[in-house]
C-alpha cells in the first residue's frame, strides 16, 4: 500500500511537471512509406510496456541528409518504474479537438517548413523541441472537422 502511495505521488507530479511545459503544435500532412522526403508514419511492433500502440514519425530528407525520429509512446508507469525511474513524458495522450482549434494557437507547418530547411537547421529545430510538450496533428487525420493531436517526443538524430 505505502509503495503504491509513493507511486501515486511520483505520477502526480510528473503530470503536474508536463502541464508546466511550453507546449508546441506541428502539423503535416504524411507521406507513405518509402517517401524520401517529408514525414512518414509508422507503427512500430507494441512491448508489454506499452499501454497502446506506438506510432513513429520519421521526419526526413535524404536531399538533405537528415532524418529525425520522434515517437508517441504510452507505458505503463507501474511496469517501466521496475526498469527504470519514470520521466515527465513516459505517459503520452492522444486528444481530439474541432479544426477551429488551430485558431487558437501557433502552429508549425512542417509542409511549409521542410522544403527551406537544411540538416544543421533541422538538428537545431529538434533539440528545441526536447523539453516541450509536443502535439503532432497529421492532416491525413481530419475527420469530419476533428482534429487528433499525437503528443510525441524527439527520440534522436539519424544521419544517413
Amino acid at each position: 500500500m505505502k509503495k503504491l502511495l509513493i507511486m501515486a505521488m511520483l505520477l502526480l507530479g510528473i503530470v503536474a511537471q508536463a502541464q508546466e511545459r511550453e507546449t508546441v503544435y506541428v502539423t503535416f500532412t504524411s507521406k507513405v512509406s518509402g517517401e524520401t522526403e517529408g514525414v512518414i508514419k509508422s507503427y512500430p511492433k507494441q512491448r508489454e510496456t506499452h499501454l497502446s500502440e506506438p506510432m513513429a514519425f520519421r521526419v526526413r530528407s535524404q536531399l538533405k541528409n537528415y532524418m529525425l525520429t520522434y515517437m508517441h509512446l504510452n507505458y505503463n508507469t507501474q511496469m517501466l518504474s521496475q526498469i527504470r525511474e519514470i520521466e515527465w513524458n513516459d505517459t503520452m495522450e492522444i486528444i481530439y479537438r474541432p479544426t477551429s482549434f488551430l485558431n487558437e494557437v501557433t502552429v508549425i507547418d512542417l509542409d511549409t517548413m521542410l522544403p527551406f530547411v537544411d540538416e544543421t537547421t533541422a538538428k537545431a529545430w529538434a533539440d528545441t523541441m526536447v523539453d516541450k510538450k509536443v502535439y503532432f496533428i497529421d492532416k491525413n487525420d481530419t475527420v469530419d472537422g476533428t482534429l487528433r493531436l499525437i503528443q510525441v517526443k524527439y527520440i534522436k538524430y539519424v544521419k544517413y
